[in-house]
């Protein structure tokens, strides 16, 4: 039976799993990503990220002047694509920082290409959309 014929455990019920369920679900995704593998090294995800910094429009960018882009593996553990970590652009109480996480993009999008791509840039900009104050409401409104 090829990978495309298994039937992801407990996918009949997604929205009402136990946590034992959903991390068996996890897995299994996760298993499936890395049978499919993707030949993305770190140093192209890195550029990745960079042409998606350049792709913003100028008056967005200058936010990120101050504010770090990290690329990290942490993206299971946070259960995320991405993370802003602050306290917005109006306050100056805290760091501020935008971590893209790698090991849940590749996981999901690493088998495309062009969906990776989108994907990344869409989480900058997310991420981005809360360091300008938005609220996660109001970065779905956004389309984010």
């Amino acid at each position: 039976m090829g990978d495309q014929d298994r039937v992801p455990p407990h996918s009949e019920n997604i929205g009402q799993l136990s946590d034992r369920e959903f991390d068996e679900l996890e897995d299994y995704s996760e298993e499936l990503a890395k049978s499919h593998g993707t030949n993305v090294t770190p140093d192209a995800f890195d550029h990745l990220v960079s042409v998606a910094i350049d792709r913003l429009p100028e008056e967005f960018r200058v936010h990120l002047e101050a504010v770090p882009v990290i690329v990290s593996d942490l993206g299971r553990q946070h259960g995320a694509y991405g993370l802003y970590q602050g306290d917005t652009v109006a306050y100056d109480n805290y760091p501020d920082r935008i971590l893209i996480f790698r090991d849940t993009l590749l996981r999901d999008f690493g088998h495309n290409p062009e969906l990776l791509t989108a994907q990344v840039e869409r989480t900058l900009r997310h991420e981005l959309a809360h360091h300008l104050g938005w609220d996660e409401p109001g970065v779905a409104k956004l389309g984010l």
